[in-house]
Order: structure tokens, then C-alpha cells, then sequence
């Protein structure tokens, strides 16, 4: 049986989108205070905030996760004309980090002149695949040709639309569009 529950997630700012990962068991939320959230599910169905922190110079509109095939890896886009890409590292068993997580910005696409308003990894099928929209309306997309490399990404295609773009989304088919 479903049950909706709320979350106290201390934004300090309005909440602009929630991401949950391909399992079900973490979430993301951004937020205009600039920053990102992310939260485990408990056995018990609580969500628990394990990581926060000031991801841009600007409100943050949406967050997005890759493929678990990728890593544990996010996206985000702002009003300051950016789209970042984030990894959670884990501490090494001789760390005194030792199981604790934090996330390491990976990149900053800088291609944009307006604000970036939405970001979606593409789907596994696809390679690990990142596209953008702005508010000029220009779609952008990229591919980490190294997935071991989350630094390096190549804008493989940029398609002007005439008006503003506000969102966008994948086909998640394998199958051939036309």
C-alpha cells in the first residue's frame, strides 16, 4: 500500500525539482538557495538527507541522475547558464573516511549564453549521454566518450529551437525513431 509521507528538507529557498535514482532508494532535490540534496531511504521508508551542498551561482532548476550502470552520478542546471556534472565518491576501506560519502564535481559545461532549464542523461542504451536546454532555446548534447573520465565531455550536437526551451526528455526506445 502506498503511503505519502513528508520530509523536512531545510531548502532554505523554494524546491524546484526531485530526481529519484533507477532503484527507488535516493532522491535529489535543487532548490534557489543553489543547492543540491540527496537522500537514502531507510528500511524503515525515512528518507535521510546525506549530503548537501551549494552547487551553482544561481537557482538551481533541475537535477537528474545517470544510469547506475555509470556510477553514482548527477547533473544539475541553473540560472547562472551552467550544467555541472557530480560524482559521489565513497572513502577506501584505509581511509579514516572509511565509508563516508562526498560529491566531486566532475564538469561545468559553459556553453550556454541564458539560463540552462533543464538537463537529462540519455539512456543506458545510449552510452553515457547528457543533454541540456535553454531559455534562447538551444538544445545541446554531450557524451563522456571515457566513463571512467566524467571530466572530459564533447558537445556532440546543438540544435536552435525559434522560442525558449523549458524542458526536455530522452526517447527511452531502443528502437529507431522513424
Amino acid at each position: 500500500m502506498f503511503v505519502a509521507r513528508s520530509i523536512a528538507a531545510d531548502h532554505k529557498d523554494l524546491i524546484h525539482d526531485v530526481s529519484y535514482d533507477f532503484h527507488g532508494r535516493r532522491m535529489a532535490t535543487c532548490s534557489s538557495d543553489q543547492s543540491v540534496k540527496v537522500w537514502d531511504k531507510s528500511e524503515n521508508g525515512e528518507w535521510h538527507c546525506t549530503a548537501s551542498w551549494k552547487t551553482h551561482s544561481g537557482s538551481v532548476w533541475r537535477v537528474t541522475w545517470a544510469h547506475p550502470e555509470f556510477g553514482q552520478v548527477l547533473a544539475s542546471c541553473s540560472f547562472d547558464r551552467t550544467a555541472a556534472v557530480w560524482e559521489e565518491i565513497v572513502g577506501e576501506s584505509n581511509d579514516k573516511q572509511r565509508g563516508l560519502s562526498h560529491w566531486i564535481k566532475r564538469t561545468t559545461l559553459v556553453d550556454s549564453r541564458t539560463s540552462v532549464t533543464d538537463v537529462k542523461f540519455a539512456p543506458k542504451h545510449m552510452g553515457l549521454m547528457l543533454t541540456t536546454c535553454s531559455a534562447d532555446g538551444v538544445v545541446r548534447i554531450y557524451e563522456a566518450p571515457d566513463v571512467m573520465n566524467l571530466s572530459q565531455w564533447s558537445l556532440q550536437h546543438e540544435i536552435s529551437c525559434k522560442l525558449s526551451c523549458s524542458c526536455i526528455s530522452w526517447n527511452p526506445s531502443s528502437e529507431p525513431f522513424c
